[in-house]
């Protein structure tokens, strides 16, 4: 009998650890930033959930003419579970106040450094990361979207 349960454990161990995987949400690509009141905001907390990153600069005339239709998307699809987070690659007091300006309704974090923005391969902007409810990144995209691709690519994921 003690054989027996000895053999049992590292089955049970590894159908855990078989189930966990598949059912516990995790992303593909993590990160931590500080939002525009300073707090850290992790972007796995969202796994689980449609998640859109937005990349963009305040000095970006495509980012500017993007964020209306993006503030759309948002507003409609956010009952839905969509979390849609900017990410802005300037100075924060600038970022206030594009946010400010646009009316973005969504969490804004600051990425000063640029260290997010190139592990997403962030080079040029704006720049979209869609991620499925199981935390893969479907589509990863620069410059500025056409809106049927970026609602095709948003059905996608919700």
């Amino acid at each position: 009998m003690k054989k027996f349960l000895l053999l049992l454990l590292p089955i049970g161990l590894v159908v855990f650890a078989f189930l966990f995987a598949q059912f516990h949400p995790y992303l593909d690509k993590d990160f931590a930033l500080e939002d525009l009141q300073g707090n850290l905001l992790h972007l796995g907390k969202f796994a689980g959930h449609p998640i859109i990153l937005v990349f963009f600069s305040p000095r970006c005339g495509d980012c500017k003419e993007e964020m209306p239709y993006l503030k759309e998307l948002y507003s409609t699809h956010q009952k839905e579970g969509l979390v849609m987070i900017g990410v802005g690659v300037h100075n924060k007091k600038d970022i206030e106040d594009f946010v400010q300006e646009y009316g973005v309704p969504f969490p804004v974090v600051v990425d000063e450094t640029l260290e997010v923005s190139k592990s997403f391969g962030v080079f040029f902007l704006p720049h979209l990361v869609f991620f499925d409810k199981q935390g893969k990144i479907t589509y990863s995209k620069a410059g500025k979207i056409p809106q049927e691709e970026i609602k095709t690519n948003l059905e996608i994921i919700l």
